[in-house]
């Protein structure tokens, strides 16, 4: 997705700058890059895109539910664990976007905004 967002931007005249594994190539542009690249860093404002169903958490976690129930708690934990650094890099705003279904990990969330318990 990192490329994706990259090539969208620059379509738009906005210059993306990725963030690699010894952080982001130059300091000016908007920085983009996966949550992991986001560990350790500190932003004014982030979009975090691609809150979707299957890629948070990867659709690949859900294998582990029936033949290895530990590691699927393991693993839903980590991918939570993983979003949850990644929203708390924003200092002021947070935008989080998703794409035909929302993660589950976000359901507690849109129901507080919402006002309704689910």
């Amino acid at each position: 997705m990192v490329t994706q967002v990259a090539y969208r931007l620059k379509q738009r005249g906005v210059e993306p700058t990725e963030i690699t594994p010894e952080g982001p190539k130059k300091p000016e542009g908007v920085h983009i890059g996966t949550m992991y690249r986001f560990k350790g860093l500190e932003y004014q404002r982030m979009i975090i895109a691609g809150v979707t169903e299957g890629l948070v958490p990867r659709a690949s976690v859900d294998q582990w539910e029936k033949t290895d129930r530990t590691r699927h708690r393991r693993e839903l934990q980590r991918a939570r664990s993983l979003l949850f650094v990644a929203v708390t890099r924003a200092r002021d705003a947070l935008v989080i976007s998703w794409n035909a279904e929302a993660s589950r990990f976000l359901t507690p969330l849109r129901a507080a905004a919402t006002g309704r318990n689910q």
